[in-house]
């Protein structure tokens, strides 16, 4: 399913037009933030890591596997954090780093088999 080919919000939430989108990768519906009025979506959560290409929304669980896939071990690792660029792009600190010189402060990313990879 592509952007276009979404149904009118009212087939597809049962003749209620709220403010539902439909994932571009799974055609799942979900709530998006900026269009049901709030300041700022869920996705505003997460490390901008993505371009936003005009191609409508992934829902929440599309999303987070698309940053899982391009950040890899960094993405939800206790002890990296995410830092925010002057231009609103997400880059990761490995905390690890300050106390074992062998972690890299600053990993390439996507980081794939860290041996030191925790649970937040």
């Amino acid at each position: 399913m592509t952007f276009g080919d979404r149904l009118p919000l009212e087939q597809r939430n049962n003749g209620r037009s709220d403010p539902i989108e439909a994932c571009v990768a799974c055609g799942e519906d979900f709530g998006c933030g900026n269009v049901e009025g709030r300041t700022s979506c869920w996705c505003a959560d997460l490390p901008a890591v993505m371009p936003v290409d005009g191609e409508g929304c992934l829902c929440p669980k599309c999303l987070k596997a698309e940053i899982a896939r391009r950040v890899g071990d960094c993405f939800g690792c206790g002890h990296s954090k995410t830092l925010k660029t002057k231009t609103g792009s997400a880059i990761f600190l490995c905390g690890r780093a300050e106390k074992e010189p062998s972690y890299p402060r600053y990993p390439a990313l996507p980081l794939r088999g860290c041996p030191g990879r925790t649970s937040p």
